[in-house]
């Protein structure tokens, strides 16, 4: 069996690189590209900066592979001076597919950068696309101004079969504007003409404006963008003087195997946003739940998106990343395993990734609900709790147990056609709907064969060989062996299907070291050590909403494990009534302003940690709205005995005790990233029970191989590369 991935490491990290094209380039002459890094242009054109030194009247010749472009910079009135050299920046079109070579000349002197170019309709960096792919027949945007939905005409695909091409639309503008006496967004059919209800705002100047939002909709990788900016129709670009030169990019939550374009973005006609100044963007490929849960996809899109707002609308000085649950992994993700696309990150409804989220979610959906629910073990409510370190029951049994398929094959979105669901014997080679088909990219795929068919499927890192669910609980004495050593012995795994089998299940040991090596599973060293991020908690876990705070605490574990503390990671919990989007997302960009202003020589998070606005700390909110400051801390022992609330803990664990999971309560660390743990020979002296011999030869026939040591890394954890490219890129090929 082979893996068919064959990521590739990128040689340029940062997007928006302003360096000279050679090291030896002379100041007097340099090419610069300012909308990506110059060997990921996408699209045909590019964004370009010149700088240069003359003492003549005539600016540097530009030409684009030997011919002459149609930027005309013989004179400098295009170009502004800073402290002697000329800085002009223009948009070159007509690059030809793959590299392309941009040349200045002046006074004798020459440079050159070469630029290489991949199609709009991608991909880029994230490999074969995936297929199917259900594409929509036209856009229309709601006409009064949802940028949540999109209408797609009368329902009909462009091709059912999903094997249709790039799903290219027609880019369209649409136009909005805020009534003075509506709570929403309304059509505006005519932006010279504007009605008399219109509201205004504040520019960054001081003087009125009409807020009129212009919305730009078409499509890019085959997801279908939109780009929501202030609209001043007195100036000749209509971009509005009011932008403050920020752009916010939304993410949307879920996590599902995609295979449709989608309906929905990020979300971006956000008032309070777009009235402070900020342009926001987004995708359906950046919705968790349409973009197959695959992050390289995301932040593929996310480069290429934010490559054409800057060709369009102009070099943001930062983008702040925003989005909740399959949001927030998004950003965690990119931010870990493509540094430099988001500069700062809005997190909220935290999840650390989607691989370590599914380990809590299949084994309390699968193995454990099924054994705590059998009435033949007598489980009472709080039995069934406890080994979990749940607030209830309901949060394994319903908010987590009725989501299983979505790491099984066979919970399609409705947008596929039934015709191309998988079924293991009638279409063995149906897309199968489990987010890790939906990563086929980056896990690759095997073969599977029975007696009747031979098939394909997405390889898994998951595996709970070794896994003592409970043993804290009995330690502490709130469950007895006999029933720890029961829980064990019938607990069980589930197969390639994701069907329950008797037997603990092993993880495919390619996926277990390609999840790590590609970013799958976030750390704390690498990407999320060169952004500051805000973690916005709302507190649900006494709803029993798989939304727990645990994995607030799992995130910034993980940081504090590799950088030696998480001073970039700011947690804030709150009732789920309050909203700090607002102050959130102005606290971030005074945070990336300090940040960009210190020119010290220090390490990128010492300065990072530096910037961070004093009045921004750990907090909780009260349900008045007092604010409490104090470090959030989490225990996962005191949990277990109900104390993790005590006074001692803090006000705000009292006000919003957070709970722990299956692996906490077996034993895993807070940073509950052990996909398949290292095995060690059972030692008694690690129960503070008393087994019988009998005890003894049955614990260690369910564990014949030994049990895990949480102490040491798990297989192949190591820390991960940045800027893999999956193809079609070709650098430094990386062999899995």
């Amino acid at each position: 069996m082979t893996i068919k991935t064959t990521p590739v490491i990128l040689l340029s990290l940062a997007l928006a690189a302003c360096q000279d094209a050679t090291q030896n380039t002379p100041v007097e002459l340099s090419l610069a590209v300012l909308s990506s890094a110059p060997h990921l242009v996408t699209g045909g054109d590019a964004l370009i900066e010149i700088r240069y030194r003359t003492s003549g009247p005539d600016g540097p010749e530009l030409t684009l592979n030997g011919s002459a472009t149609t930027t005309d910079l013989s004179n400098h009135s295009q170009a502004m001076q800073q402290e002697g050299v000329w800085i002009v920046t223009t948009r070159v079109s007509g690059l030809a597919p793959g590299e392309n070579t941009l040349s200045a000349t002046l006074d004798g002197s020459e440079t050159q950068i070469t630029l290489v170019n991949y199609p709009k309709t991608g991909p880029v960096i994230s490999g074969e696309q995936q297929t199917p792919y259900v594409c929509l027949k036209d856009l229309a945007p709601d006409r009064q101004g949802n940028a949540r939905r999109f209408d797609i005409g009368n329902g009909e695909f462009i091709d059912v079969s999903g094997q249709s091409s790039d799903c290219s639309l027609p880019t369209r503008f649409d136009y909005v504007y805020r009534a003075q006496d509506s709570e929403e967004f309304v059509a505006l059919e005519n932006p010279e003409q504007l009605p008399a209800d219109v509201a205004s705002i504040t520019n960054a100047t001081g003087q009125q404006v009409p807020f009129i939002v212009k919305l730009e909709t078409g499509t890019i990788n085959r997801a279908i963008y939109q780009i929501a900016t202030l609209f001043d129709p007195q100036t000749p670009s209509g971009l509005s003087a009011a932008w403050n030169g920020r752009l916010v990019y939304s993410y949307g939550g879920g996590c599902e195997a995609g295979y449709f374009q989608g309906t929905t973005t990020g979300g971006v006609l956000r008032e309070s946003t777009l009235a402070a100044g900020y342009a926001v963007a987004s995708s359906t490929l950046n919705v968790n739940a349409q973009g197959g849960c695959n992050d390289v996809l995301s932040a593929e899109t996310t480069m290429m998106v934010k490559e054409h707002f800057v060709e369009n609308y102009g070099l943001p000085v930062h983008t702040i990343g925003t989005g909740g649950s399959g949001g927030a992994m998004q950003q965690l993700l990119i931010a870990g395993a493509y540094p430099g696309i988001l500069d700062g990150l809005l997190i909220s409804m935290t999840f650390p990734d989607a691989v370590t989220y599914f380990t809590d979610s299949q084994e309390c959906s699968g193995p454990w609900r099924r054994y705590a629910n059998d009435p033949a073990n007598g489980l009472d409510e709080a039995t069934r709790t406890l080994i979990g370190g749940w607030p209830n029951w309901y949060l394994c049994d319903q908010s987590l147990g009725s989501r299983p398929d979505r790491i099984s094959p066979f919970d399609c979105s409705a947008e596929i056609p039934s015709m191309l669901h998988y079924h293991p014997q009638t279409n063995p080679g149906g897309a199968r709907c489990s987010i890790y088909d939906g990563m086929r990219n980056v896990f690759g795929e095997k073969l599977f064969t029975d007696i009747n068919t031979e098939r394909p499927f997405a390889v898994s890192p998951h595996d709970n060989v070794g896994v003592q669910y409970g043993l804290l609980a009995m330690n502490q004495g709130l469950i007895d062996k006999t029933l720890f050593l029961d829980i064990n012995e019938k607990f069980g795994g589930w197969d390639i299907d994701y069907q329950p089998t008797s037997e603990r299940t092993q993880a495919d040991s390619d996926a277990v070291r390609i999840a790590y090596e590609t970013g799958r599973i976030t750390n704390g060293s690498a990407g999320l050590s060169q952004v500051p991020i805000i973690d916005d908690r709302p507190y649900l876990d006494h709803e029993g909403n798989f939304h727990a705070s645990v994995y607030s605490f799992v995130t910034r574990a993980r940081l504090e494990r590799d950088n030696g503390h998480a001073d970039n990671y700011v947690i804030r919990r709150h009732q789920s009534s309050l909203s700090l989007a607002d102050e959130n997302l102005m606290l971030m960009n005074r945070w990336l302003d300090a940040i960009k202003a210190d020119n010290s020589n220090r390490p990128l998070l010492d300065r990072i940690a530096g910037a961070r606005p004093t009045e921004l700390a750990d907090d909780c909110f009260t349900p008045e709205g007092q604010r409490i400051v104090e470090p959030a801390v989490f225990d996962v022992e005191r949990i277990l005995n109900n104390t993790q609330a005590d006074a001692d803990q803090g006000r705000c664990n009292q006000l919003y005790p957070p709970h722990a999971g299956l692996r906490l309560v077996a034993g895993a660390p807070l940073s509950n990233d052990i996909m398949k743990c290292a095995l060690k020979p059972i030692d008694y002296d690690d129960y503070r029970v008393e087994f019988t011999v009998e005890e003894k030869q049955r614990l260690e026939a369910i564990f014949p191989q030994g049990v895990c040591d949480w102490s040491q890394p798990g297989q192949s954890q190591n820390s991960n590369s940045t800027w893999l490219s999956f193809g079609p890129s070709p650098v430094n090929l990386y062999r899995p």
